[in-house]
């Protein structure tokens, strides 16, 4: 047993505290364990039948043993829960000037990346003396990340964030555990966290190296570039990494989202400026804080809570994006808002000083991401009737599918100027497309419809991939009222 600890090290400012109040939890619970089975053992022995005492059982009572035994008792519970009480406000209060990193746990791994973009897996580098939170979310199932030498356990739940945060005090590598049971391999997910000086830290965090991304694969001095699919292959680019923010811009400004939230105002969607760290109404006359969480939210699930003032045509964003993407989405949101951390000098305004869209937009705002095959709806008016030179289309339908599109924003992407992230569909019916793949497609009914339905499945030369997929969102009907309109602002010639 030598050498053997019978307590991790103290290595952050809250393992002092917790430590006390745990051993005077310890001596409350040994005083009452220790003294009272001897007073039951003396009862026994005293009061056996083979002992000769008074079994009468005079009535008596004495006020101040009955005030004894309450007050004392009642003292010690109250001392442990304000204790506890004060030090858990302290352990779910970060300070202001927090360092946020982002963790993703999976089956069976942790994944981190640092506020400049740097990524670790089942590692985590931290200064010494400076406050960290770790802004936490799972790609499975329940996760705990647990630091026994900081004295900080969290659940890392699917489907939102958790935080917590520490201050270390010791420079040293400590032990990192899952501490749920997430599965097979779950005793085998662990790491290390490096406490470092802080010029230490600041070397290591601007030294480019290893690169190791969520899904396990290493690239050496390289990082991932945006993509829009949470399946496609990890696409790199050289460089230690852009500052999450700045991809969180990138991504973006490559989803279209500027074409709706404006930072002046007046978009589709609301401005996103000072949204992070303030309340927000909602339809329903609701208020919300917008903490990470309801960012996430918004971005995955946008009809779920919808702004006050603006419509529920932002695209849900669920299963289109990988988490890291998300990650970096919030952070770019956070860096807009004076309450949600300084910044980094290197994260530009968006356009014409849009904030966050589609992909972030609080809630239900934000309108649909830029087009890739011909497909979402241009702003033109329908034809009144009749034939456009490609033949009849229905005008009833054709107005509803005006208004549909603009329901959906799709104005922000498709304009009749063919400058927007998705091609003009003005005269585009009939007329002869050419593919990414190189090859050719007649634009007619079919093509539009598939357009709308599986945006992927043919992607117009120069556009990106990035429009949402309708066939689960959009009624049969609705399809037809789309595809009329597209009909309705002209063929090829016209």
């Amino acid at each position: 047993m030598q050498g053997f600890p019978f307590f991790p090290e103290q290595a952050s400012t809250f393992a002092g505290q917790i430590d006390l109040l745990y051993f005077f939890l310890l001596a409350v619970s040994l005083l009452f364990a220790g003294v009272l089975p001897f007073v039951i053992l003396y009862l026994i022995v005293r009061y056996h039948r083979s002992q000769k005492v008074d079994r009468s059982n005079p009535m008596s009572s004495d006020l101040r043993l009955e005030l004894t035994w309450t007050i004392i008792p009642l003292l010690l519970t109250m001392v442990v829960f304000f204790w506890g009480a004060f030090l858990y406000i302290q352990m779910r209060t970060p300070p202001k000037d927090v360092i946020d990193v982002y963790v993703i746990g999976k089956q069976w791994m942790w994944h981190t990346q640092h506020a400049n973009g740097k990524r670790e897996n089942n590692e985590l580098h931290v200064p010494i003396g400076q406050s960290v939170r770790l802004i936490m979310t799972s790609q499975d199932v329940i996760h705990s990340f647990y630091i026994p030498a900081f004295r900080v356990k969290q659940d890392v739940l699917p489907g939102r964030y958790t935080t917590l945060w520490f201050e270390a005090t010791k420079v040293g590598d400590y032990h990192l555990f899952c501490a749920e049971y997430c599965g097979t391999d779950h005793a085998v997910m662990g790491g290390t966290v490096t406490v470092m000086s802080l010029k230490d830290y600041q070397a290591w965090l601007t030294t480019p190296g290893q690169v190791i991304m969520p899904d396990g694969s290493v690239q050496a001095g390289q990082v991932l570039v945006n993509t829009n699919s949470v399946s496609s292959e990890p696409q790199v680019g050289s460089s230690l990494g852009d500052p999450m923010a700045l991809a969180g811009e990138q991504l973006f400004t490559s989803l279209g989202c500027s074409g709706c939230h404006i930072m002046a105002g007046g978009g589709l969607g609301p401005s996103l400026k000072n949204v992070f760290g303030y309340d927000q109404q909602f339809t329903d006359g609701s208020t919300m804080l917008a903490d990470e969480n309801y960012v996430r939210e918004s971005i995955l699930n946008s009809a779920a809570k919808v702004v006050q003032g603006y419509q529920p045509v932002m695209p849900a964003y669920q299963g289109q994006l990988s988490d890291d993407q998300v990650n970096q989405l919030l952070a770019y949101v956070k860096s807009l808002s004076n309450r949600g951390g300084t910044a980094p000098a290197t994260v530009p305004t968006v356009g014409a000083g849009a904030t966050s869209a589609a992909a972030t937009a609080p809630a239900g705002t934000s309108a649909p991401v830029a087009t890739s095959a011909p497909l979402a709806l241009p702003t033109a008016t329908p034809a009144s009737g009749g034939a456009s030179g490609g033949g009849p289309f229905n005008a009833d339908l054709a107005a509803k599918g005006s208004q549909l599109f603009t329901n959906l924003g799709c104005i922000g992407c498709h304009q009749d100027t063919g400058v927007g992230l998705g091609p003009s569909l003005k005269g585009v019916y009939n007329s002869t497309v050419t593919l990414s793949d190189g090859s050719t497609i007649t634009a007619d009914e079919a093509y539009i419809h598939e357009s709308i339905v599986n945006s992927t499945a043919k992607v117009v030369k120069d556009y990106n991939p990035i429009m949402p997929v309708y066939g689960s969102q959009l009624k049969d009907a609705e399809v037809q009222q789309l595809v009329e309109y597209v009909k309705s602002l002209g063929s090829a010639g016209n």
